[in-house]
């Protein structure tokens, strides 16, 4: 079994379909074995984030990443 990471962004909180998207994940073989909501801090999108740091896209991208909670995710599967 190999472990990924996921990230359900915060447009799917703010519209309230994690449980959904979570089905999707299920339905599709892999696993939830660990998940946690969370409101990313700036140092911590930037720093996530920092491969992307020189293009024109790294601000928004940051200011969406911390505009509202996130849920973090350590999904399993074949």
């Amino acid at each position: 079994m190999d472990q990924t990471f996921s990230i359900i962004k915060p447009d799917a909180t703010k519209r309230n379909i994690t449980g959904a998207i979570n089905k999707l994940i299920e339905e599709s073989g892999l696993r939830i074995i660990a998940q946690k909501r969370s409101q990313l801090t700036i140092q911590q999108a930037e720093s996530f984030y920092s491969i992307h740091k020189e293009k024109p896209f790294f601000r928004d991208l940051i200011e969406y990443m911390t505009s509202e909670p996130v849920v973090l995710q350590v999904l399993s599967g074949e």
